[in-house]
């Protein structure tokens, strides 16, 4: 589980959806969605700290999830698949026609 993921489960535990998130914690829910849906390693620190403290873990909890995930689940995205995810989040009008044509629930991830 990637750190996007672990911080994803830890919203969805705590009750709420990541817009009520990104609310609760005073952060636009676009930086918070682009944050979980790209990198948060690539995320500014006050951001970073905004969300750890609205889920109420530290950062060092944050990194030691990195250093225990498990290197099996990752594997690798060819181009293809890089630039057809691009195209998915260009066309959030078009994204639950593909979760239906695909048998998809993007609630399970």
């Amino acid at each position: 589980m990637s750190r996007e993921q672990y911080i994803k489960r830890l919203i969805k535990e705590k009750g709420c959806t990541i817009k009520d998130f990104a609310q609760e914690i005073g952060m636009p829910y676009s930086t918070l969605l682009s944050m979980l849906n790209g990198s948060i390693g690539g995320a500014a620190i006050d951001n970073a700290i905004k969300i750890c403290r609205g889920l109420g873990i530290t950062i060092g909890d944050l990194q030691q999830h990195v250093k225990n995930y498990d290197e099996d689940d990752h594997f690798e995205i060819t181009e293809a698949e890089r630039r057809l995810i691009t195209q998915y989040r260009l066309h959030p009008d078009m994204q639950e026609a593909v979760h239906k044509l695909l048998d998809f629930d993007p609630g399970n991830g």
